[in-house]
């Protein structure tokens, strides 16, 4: 078995139209198309494009993303993979083991901290060592349940000719959002499609916020359901002017559907009961529906804890003794870290509790996307004071999809 970039896209999209049906890869105009994608992506410096072969033949493939993370306000290099596919019969061989290991060896090699993606199947994944992510909700309701606000911010349409505005307004963003990535001007391709809307909100000439979305038909042409695909400002006003903007379509809109981040949305709605009014566990009304998506593993834990140590977990004094297995690369990190009112770094002084923690459930704790408490429930036996450190995580936010 070896590793090397790919070169046949005909041959890996074959691969991707026999192990996932779900990308309808069943017409030759329809793999052609995806052929003609991935080469194309495939030219990008930050793309990679691996294939793992058996005597020749196609085994198995993945795609690996170079990406620059916010990690608590300071920017980290990270990488993340997808479309890890293995051909039919080469399946249950440890194939996938194998992709996985090379990918993480070779994000190490380049100097990469963390690593993310997105599983197909969670348990799969963390058998492999990623920890789960953040929490995303998505909720739907009628616009007339939004708040209306008074905004003297300007409101525009925004089209392809807009990229550099658009681009420069995610990246304000995300520098001051842990967990986001940079996103390269393909990223933002959403500005050309035609069943997509851009609208955009300015002060002072400066874009300061954006939303896309896109119409839905109901069981008649009168019936429409709005999709929010991109929700991004820089202002508390930017993002007041945008939630007018979805409010003033109640007269058009069934319903709209939101995905967030921010577990207390609930509270902005009126009425925060899910138009579907459906009630669960005895009398609770359904608010949203949720999930996790996002997968994270860190993969160099001291370069890790350099790049946080300005970062407070909370405002305790404590020294915590670190015991992090990795059974995927047979590997055990142990050190000692003192939390300085909350700010961590390494010591040598004997540790004052002492948590032992796989690299997956490690990754979500530092990430932000888990409390020690719940940890702890799970058999970590831990002081009070830890726990405070960990008791308020902030979370990660990630719009970017790979």
């Amino acid at each position: 078995m070896s590793f090397k970039e790919l070169k046949d896209f005909d041959a890996f999209t074959e691969l991707s139209h026999r192990c996932y049906p779900g990308m309808k890869l069943n017409t030759r105009e329809e793999k052609e198309r995806y052929t003609q994608h991935r080469r194309k992506m495939a030219e990008k410096e930050e793309i990679h494009t691996i294939g793992l072969y058996e005597r020749g033949s196609l085994a198995g493939a993945y795609i690996a993303y170079d990406h620059q993370m916010n990690v608590y306000g300071t920017k980290v290099k990270a990488a993340g993979i997808g479309t890890v596919a293995v051909d039919l019969p080469y399946k249950k061989q440890g194939h996938a083991k194998r992709i996985i290991q090379k990918f993480l060896s070779d994000a190490r090699e380049e100097g990469r901290i963390v690593t993310h993606l997105y599983p197909f199947q969670p348990a799969f994944y963390k058998r492999m060592g990623f920890g789960l992510g953040p929490r995303l909700s998505t909720f739907q309701f009628h616009p007339s349940q939004l708040p209306g606000y008074d905004t003297e911010l300007s409101v525009e349409v925004l089209r392809n000719d807009q990229l550099e505005e658009v681009r420069t307004c995610y990246h304000d963003w995300a520098g001051a959002s842990h967990g986001s990535t940079d996103i390269p001007d393909y990223g933002f391709t959403f500005l050309e499609k035609e069943h997509l809307h851009t609208i955009g909100v300015r002060k002072d000439n400066t874009l300061v916020g954006y939303m896309t979305f896109e119409f839905k038909e109901g069981a008649h042409f009168l019936q429409n359901d709005l999709y929010v695909t991109n929700f991004f400002y820089t202002t508390n006003e930017a993002y007041r002017a945008l939630i007018q903007q979805l409010h003033n379509q109640k007269d058009q809109v069934r319903s709209i559907h939101f995905p967030t981040f921010d577990n207390d949305f609930a509270f902005m709605l009126e009425d925060p009961a899910h138009i579907d009014q459906q009630l669960i566990f005895s009398i609770y009304h359904k608010a949203a529906t949720e999930g996790r998506g996002l997968m994270y593993r860190i993969i160099d834990i001291p370069a890790f804890l350099e790049k946080i140590r300005k970062h407070q977990f909370g405002t305790d004094t404590i020294r915590i003794g670190w015991k992090v297995t990795d059974t995927l690369l047979d590997e055990t990190y142990e050190s000692v870290w003192q939390f300085a009112a909350g700010r961590p770094s390494l010591t040598d002084q004997p540790a004052e509790a002492t948590i032992e923690i796989d690299i997956g459930s490690f990754s979500s704790l530092l990430m932000g996307c888990v409390t020690l408490e719940s940890l702890e429930k799970s058999g970590a036996a831990v002081t009070d004071k830890a726990i405070r450190l960990f008791q308020h995580p902030h979370q990660p936010k990630s719009w970017t999809f790979f």
